[in-house]
């Protein structure tokens, strides 16, 4: 009697669903390891501290899903955060409104991305080479501002520190943002023409030209929506610690980076996960805290994520190296 031969077209239809299946049993596992080999990681106090760092690189890593998506990649993302936070700083302390401060920080990391793409459509240079430029000159921008700054106190008692700080329920309000940002966004990237066009143009640029789509437009659309979630989590940090330094959001792009790829995101660009991203950033969050409670030095820590990162990409290249052979008949 012949034994049923598995279906791997099944298969591969049910992974290519379900993105974030391989990550969330990474997630568990690596949760249940730390909680075995370390009597103070498996805490709540910890676990929201886990919860909360992943927050803010989260959010950047859901703009990431859009920028790798279409072809592109984005290193300004930390210059962005450093300008925004360090901008509320000393704008607040001279005394500005904070309802003036959060919008106008709002609406620098949307300028700052499309300052970006338009650099790199106009030069037509790769927005990797832009950013890598842009990157610094955001967090100069920044440094210059905090050495102008006013060296006075700002209130405290309004709502961006008020209710960004905050718990609720016992879960921090940077959490909350995260999961209403990331429910958007998925709509956005699934179910919506434009997502449709952000994949296209990574899939297949000439195919994309072919079907009509407003390739320049769509790019500066996602680069903006990617300085946008920069400036916004860099609003949420600094409602949460109540200030900003110099090396605010030092080597967060490529955390963001590495979230959105390990999250599904495919670095060929064609194909990402917003859901998928956000747990990527909670997998480095909790690789870094683990490594502390493990009385490991925190310099392993950039280690480790450059190996999963590279992991991750073999894994990507592997899967679609096989698909494209399958499909080929080899």
């Amino acid at each position: 009697m012949r034994s049923p031969k598995i279906n791997t077209n099944i298969i591969r239809i049910i992974f290519a669903r379900f993105k974030e299946m391989g990550i969330l049993m990474a997630l568990l596992i690596i949760f249940l390891i730390l909680s075995v080999s370390t009597d103070s990681f498996f805490q709540l106090s910890n676990i929201i501290i886990v919860l909360r760092y992943s927050v803010f690189t989260g959010i950047m890593a859901l703009g990431a899903v859009f920028m790798i998506s279409q072809g592109d990649i984005d290193l300004s993302v930390g210059g962005i955060y450093n300008l925004v936070g360090l901008m509320l700083l000393v704008l607040l302390e001279r005394g500005w409104p904070v309802n003036l401060v959060v919008p106008l920080g709002l609406l620098t990391g949307i300028v700052c991305g499309l300052i970006n793409m338009s650099l790199s459509i106009g030069l037509k240079i790769p927005m990797l080479i832009i950013t890598l430029g842009t990157m610094n000159i955001y967090r100069g921008l920044g440094l210059v501002l905090y050495a102008g700054r006013a060296k006075t106190d700002y209130p405290l008692d309004n709502f961006l520190f008020q209710v960004f700080g905050k718990t609720f329920g016992g879960i921090p309000f940077g959490i909350l943002a995260l999961v209403i940002l990331a429910l958007i966004l998925f709509y956005i990237f699934g179910f919506t023409r434009f997502g449709i066009h952000v994949r296209s143009i990574g899939g297949n640029l000439v195919v994309a030209k072919a079907m009509g789509i407003k390739i320049s437009k769509t790019r500066i659309y996602s680069a903006m929506i990617n300085g946008g979630l920069a400036a916004i989590s860099a609003i949420l940090t600094f409602g949460y610690l109540r200030t900003a330094l110099p090396s605010f959001g030092n080597g967060y792009e490529f955390i963001a980076l590495a979230a959105a790829i390990i999250g599904g995101t495919a670095l060929s660009g064609g194909s990402g996960s917003i859901f998928g991203a956000a747990l990527g950033a909670l997998v480095i969050s909790l690789i870094v805290n683990g490594i502390a409670h493990l009385g490991i030095s925190a310099y392993w820590s950039s280690t480790v994520t450059g190996t999963i990162i590279i992991l991750a990409v073999a894994i990507d290249y592997i899967s679609k190296r096989n698909y494209y052979r399958d499909r080929a008949g080899f």
